[in-house]
Formats: C-alpha cells, structure tokens, sequence
C-alpha cells in the first residue's frame, strides 16, 4: 500500500505545481496595471503603435481616468493629436470634456521600460497635465532652452541643465540640435526641439 500511495503523492505535488504557475503571470499584470505602464509585443511596429496611441488608446486613458463612470449620461469630449514620433518617445494629445470641467495635455510616454520582474520592453504609459498646468510647464521649458542656449552650444553632449516638475525630470543637452530627455515612471525618452515647439504652439491654438 505504501508503494502506490508514494507515485500518487508525487503525482499530485507535480499537478499542483503545474496550476500555480499562472497565478504568477497574475500578479506580473497586476503590477503592470498599477504602475500604468502598459508593455507591448516584442514585434510590435513602432509607427502603427504610435498611431494606435494617440489615436485611441489615449481615449481609453481620458474616459477611465480622467472622465469616469458615465452612467446613463452621454459625455461629449474631444481629443487632437498636438505631436507624435514614429520611432518612439513623447507623443502630446490635447483634451477637452465641457461637462466634466476638464481640460489639459496628455503626454504619452512611448518607450523602454522594466517590467515587475526586470525585463526590458517596449511600454507606454500616460501623464495628465491640466491645461492652466501645461501652459506653465511648457513656457518654463521654453524658457530654460532659451536662457541657457549659450551654455547648452558651448560643448554639446557635455553640458546639461537640469529640471523639474513634481514627478517628470527634464534634461536640456545638444545633440545635432536641442533636446530634451525627459524622465519618468521608469522612461527615459527624448522630446526633441521640433515636437516640442509644436506641441506648446497647437495647444495654445487649440484652446483659444
């Protein structure tokens, strides 16, 4: 009697083990939706899923977090694609919903990211700026480039000027023109000059 119940035992240990595994990709998406960083596959094309982007899944971000609930309401609101990069890095939508009072820049962050277990990948994720918010946090970078262009052009690659606002990190440099780097939640993407002149003068256009 031993002997038989000695292969069932291991039998059972190996089916149990076998059903757990799962749970641990659970978890892996669990985290990845609590930190808002959406990874994709590894074959993704990078222009088809910028479009995808800014085009419809910055709607999904606007009508789960920032709209909410509709229930038996029909909310009107608006989007416009301000600037994107094919290849990746900052992609800006402005938004408008008169009947939730709510206004601002959305920036999709498009780019390498770690996952929970601390694999590199390809992510997105987005950071809502209100509009009064956005205004001020573009003319400051404005500013920044500006006053500090004599020091940026001096050694390119070696000088930096370094700034922040609240939980995004900026870093001015030259590269064969001006850039920006830009940190935040585990990117690190460049929002290069002519994204970021466009971005700042549609908005402002958009909204008036």
């Amino acid at each position: 009697m031993k002997k038989i119940l000695i292969p069932i035992l291991v039998c059972c240990g190996l089916f149990s083990n076998a059903q757990s595994r799962p749970s641990t990709g659970a978890a892996v998406g669990v985290a990845a939706a609590a930190t808002a960083v959406t990874f994709l596959a590894a074959n993704a094309a990078k222009k088809e899923v910028a479009k995808q982007i800014s085009q419809f899944r910055s709607k999904e971000y606007i009508i789960n977090q920032i709209i909410g609930d509709a229930g038996n309401r029909e909310i009107k609101f608006e989007t416009e694609s301000l600037a994107s990069d094919d290849s990746g890095g900052l992609i800006s939508v402005a938004f408008n919903c008169d009947e939730v009072n709510e206004r601002g820049l959305l920036l999709a962050f498009f780019g390498e990211n770690r996952d929970s277990n601390g694999n590199l990948g390809n992510a997105y994720a987005f950071r809502y700026l209100p509009l009064e918010e956005a205004q001020n946090v573009l003319l400051r970078l404005e500013k920044v480039r500006e006053e500090n262009s004599k020091y940026l052009s001096e050694s390119s690659n070696v000088n930096n000027v370094y700034v922040q606002h609240q939980d995004i990190k900026f870093v001015f440099y030259r590269d064969f023109g001006n850039q920006i780097r830009v940190f935040w939640n585990g990117f690190e993407v460049i929002w290069e000059q002519t994204a970021f002149d466009r971005t700042k003068r549609r908005l402002n256009k958009w909204f008036k």
